[in-house]
């Protein structure tokens, strides 16, 4: 099961993204949605990942440290 801490869900809620309760040995934390899907994950034994799905089945993966997350919703929360 992957936990993940208060501010980082917060920062996630505050990003836009949703928060994918429930059963989460998959690693799919989080996701938002529209012309494409981000997906947080953190597969059991590796790093925290967005997975960027872009049509025809093409992704991109960037791994994340949680306080990086934390430090975009800080800053996109003080220019709204």
């Amino acid at each position: 099961m992957a936990h993940i801490d208060q501010d980082l869900s917060a920062a996630l809620y505050m990003l836009g993204f949703k928060l994918l309760g429930g059963d989460l040995s998959s690693g799919e934390i989080a996701e938002i949605t529209g012309d494409m899907t981000i997906k947080l994950v953190h597969p059991p034994g590796e790093e925290l990942k967005f997975v960027v799905e872009l049509p025809g089945e093409k992704q991109m993966i960037f791994s994340v440290e949680p306080h990086q997350i934390v430090n975009l919703a800080e800053r996109w929360s003080t220019r709204n």
